[in-house]
């Protein structure tokens, strides 16, 4: 694939849709840094983002697994800096 055709006509919505989206992500993060914070650091919160995987699994397999491994390495980054070890 191509960089033409990643901007390409029919990919344009899609393409659009995905950089709003990581947009729309960084700013709530950066507005709400300690909401992502507790998700990871309390049982409810991760009781929510393992809900949160399972009904995307459920829509889509790949796109809950691809959530499945983003949430294990930002679990794994927030637990290093807290100085936790495995």
């Amino acid at each position: 694939m191509s960089f033409g055709e990643v901007f390409s006509r029919k990919n344009l919505n899609l393409v659009v849709g995905l950089i709003t989206l990581l947009i729309t992500l960084w700013v709530v993060m950066f507005a709400v840094p300690s909401l992502f914070v507790n998700l990871f650091n309390t049982l409810l919160g991760n009781l929510i983002l393992l809900a949160f995987i399972g009904l995307a699994g459920m829509y889509n397999m790949n796109l809950g697994v691809g959530l499945a491994i983003v949430f294990v390495i930002l679990y794994r980054f927030s637990h290093m800096s807290l100085g936790y070890h495995w």
